[in-house]
């Protein structure tokens, strides 16, 4: 009878589970303490901040003061810090665990397109991007490409402006 094997595309996390080894225990602790707390903070800004934002964000850090966040762009970043009041006075008010929350720090975490906290909770790798190689050829994202053409549409009195825009989006 053979030795059964781990499937060899599986993730790492599933491998070490297969091999009988686990996380250290304060790690594990932590882990599920950020993950109860990012189920939480979701739940409670479901209502205030963007789908885009909130698929992205995770509690990364937790004290009885300060909430560290974690998105996956400036943008949404920027958008947590410039509400942070809003949405620290919603977290306080409606929730025990946050309840003497003063600060929410945000910080920016590229993450791999397959790594969703609905699709899994387990540990997942983060890409390292290369600096220096700039793709000229990405396509514009739909949220770029809306943003472009209300633009065009309400913003720019430039007739010929506005057609070089319009021609950006539909290309």
């Amino acid at each position: 009878m053979s030795k059964k094997q781990p499937n060899r595309l599986a993730q790492l996390i599933d491998h070490q589970a297969f091999a009988g080894s686990a996380l250290p225990q304060t790690l594990a602790d932590n882990m599920r303490l950020y993950i109860q707390a990012t189920t939480e903070v979701k739940t409670l800004l479901v209502d205030c901040l963007p789908e885009e934002i909130l698929n992205s964000c995770w509690v990364v850090g937790l004290t009885t003061e300060q909430l560290i966040l974690s998105v996956g762009s400036m943008t949404a970043a920027n958008h947590i810090r410039y509400l942070q009041s809003a949405y620290l006075q919603v977290l306080t008010e409606q929730s025990i665990t946050f309840k003497q929350l003063k600060q929410i720090r945000v910080v920016v975490a590229k993450t791999s397109a397959n790594n969703h906290y609905s699709k899994s909770s387990s540990a997942s790798s983060v890409p390292i991007s290369k600096p220096g190689k700039a793709n000229g050829n990405q396509a514009l994202s739909q949220n770029t490409k809306r943003t472009i053409s209300q633009a065009a549409d309400h913003v720019t009195t430039d007739e010929n402006l506005k057609k070089a825009l319009l021609r950006l989006v539909n290309h």
